[in-house]
């Protein structure tokens, strides 16, 4: 008992060593989906900075789709960046398919596609929880050490508010907090420890994006003074602090760790952020 007690030991002081190790990204193959604009553009194009292989943009907005694949093709060549429309909730399948006929592997998945619409809670939810729970499981399975993959790397967009306790936003709130609870359990050291697959959430703060803006618009009709004045008090973060973080955390993440990156400083998550409401009314 004692001989295996040791190794266990040793097992869970290695795992720590591979996870915590810097990870070199050059000639990885990546995908990032909801990278037509906003922070996914900008993961997308710190990835391609790091010299990965290629990043396969995957988003319904076909329009902006195309012109972000056509400005990274002539930034970084033609081979770099590959769009494919698809729309996460509902295109898991054939456009997993249609990535493993061109490509033998993936090495990094970035599940950042989300959108904050508090008047359709059910495609908040299909679209910030369940799509990048089946999509981290569909890509998690052809990655794991243990069933023949070569490991690899699952990154999932959340957001601060994950874990911060205030009165708004609630249906994108409860869909990040499942995506935070999803990322830190299925990237526990335990599962590592067998799959060495790195699952880590990042949680942005406030980020200069449209969705950012329309979330001012966000709520009902008592609560929309006190949200943009909520917001107000914050600090704007430019996306690409975002996709720079990104990287940072794929390279040196520990797995199954939640990290902040808010007003373009990068930290351990707390587990949880109390607003008040002798704060909301003071503002």
């Amino acid at each position: 008992m004692h001989v295996v007690a040791v190794f266990l030991c040793l097992l869970v002081t290695l795992s720590h060593v591979k996870a915590e190790s810097e990870i070199d990204l050059k000639d990885k193959v990546t995908v990032v989906t909801g990278a037509a604009r906003g922070i996914g553009r900008a993961i997308a194009d710190n990835l391609l900075k790091e010299e990965v292989e290629v990043v396969i943009i995957v988003d319904k907005n076909l329009t902006q789709g195309l012109v972000t694949e056509t400005e990274f093709k002539s930034t970084y060549g033609e081979e770099k960046v590959w769009f494919i429309h698809g729309d996460v909730t509902t295109d898991l399948d054939w456009v997993f398919e249609k990535i493993f006929e061109k490509y033998d592997y993936v090495d990094i998945l970035v599940n950042n596609a989300g959108i904050a619409k508090e008047d359709d809670p059910v495609l908040t939810l299909l679209t910030n929880i369940v799509a990048p729970a089946l999509w981290s499981q569909k890509f998690y399975d052809v990655m794991r050490k243990d069933k023949e993959g070569k490991g690899g790397i699952i990154l999932n967009i959340a957001s601060i508010e994950a874990y911060t306790k205030d009165p708004f936003f609630r249906a994108y709130k409860t869909s990040k907090f499942g995506l935070l609870g999803l990322s830190v359990g299925l990237g526990h050291e335990w599962n590592y420890m067998t799959s060495e697959v790195k699952v880590i959430p990042l949680c942005p703060g406030l980020t200069d994006t449209d969705m950012a803006k329309e979330a001012v618009n966000v709520g009902e009709d008592f609560e929309l003074e006190t949200i943009a004045k909520y917001i107000g008090s914050m600090t704007m973060q430019s996306a690409d602090v975002v996709g720079q973080a990104a990287v940072t955390v794929c390279k040196t993440g520990k797995t199954g760790t939640a990290y902040t990156i808010e007003a373009d400083k990068l930290f351990e998550s707390p587990y949880i952020q109390n607003v008040t409401a002798e704060f909301l009314n003071s503002l």
